[in-house]
């Protein structure tokens, strides 16, 4: 089987530099937006361009959905200006509300020791998290006076337990096919919280 990251585990092995960025894809209606922290635009083996915001991005709250929990993360955009948040109040619903927002990481090596900067993609750029979008907030710092708009989403995971329209009961199920007869969750209720062991000798 080959290996996931074979640019990558080379320059670590040849004792060459290794780093990783965060890549965020938003997924907006009219068109997917592709962003990360560097100073310029970011061309990523897989062809894609990703536009640079410097220190004015920062995600937060990646974390790994444990113990039935499911994160929130949360994207945000430093020094906005009026137009920016008109946008967001006006178009958040039709462009963002329910849209998916994806998290990827990218290894990069530096080549050139006398160009720092000059940071080249090894591999293509790999996905960690998956969200889906809720409700902009909105900040302003008292003293700079600068504003930000932040995106909170929720993981996937959150809707995991949670059926389509319709209920895991044997009523809901004989409603929906009342001609077949359908037994096919006559017996939820008795496992629930069951303990089986198999095989049982």
């Amino acid at each position: 089987m080959p290996s996931l990251f074979p640019e990558t585990i080379a320059a670590d092995l040849g004792k060459r530099k290794v780093t990783v960025a965060f890549l965020v894809l938003f997924d907006f209606t009219s068109a997917p937006v592709r962003l990360w922290r560097g100073s310029f635009t970011l061309r990523t083996n897989d062809g894609e361009r990703w536009k640079g915001l410097g220190k004015l991005g920062s995600v937060s709250g990646i974390q790994q959905a444990v113990n039935g929990n499911a994160p929130e993360i949360s994207f945000t955009l430093s020094g906005v200006d009026d137009e920016i948040l008109r946008k967001v109040r006006q178009e958040f619903a039709a462009e963002v509300k329910g849209r998916h927002a994806y998290v990827l990481i990218q290894f990069f090596g530096v080549d050139d020791p006398d160009d720092p900067d000059n940071q080249r993609p090894l591999d293509n750029p790999y996905p960690i998290a998956a969200a889906r979008m809720l409700r902009p907030e909105y900040a302003a710092d008292r003293d700079s006076g600068e504003r930000s708009v932040t995106i909170k989403a929720e993981s996937l995971f959150s809707l995991r337990s949670r059926p389509r329209y319709s209920m895991y009961t044997d009523s809901d199920q004989r409603a929906r096919y009342p001609m077949a007869n359908d037994k096919g969750f006559e017996f939820v209720g008795e496992v629930v919280n069951k303990v089986v062991t198999w095989p049982d000798y």
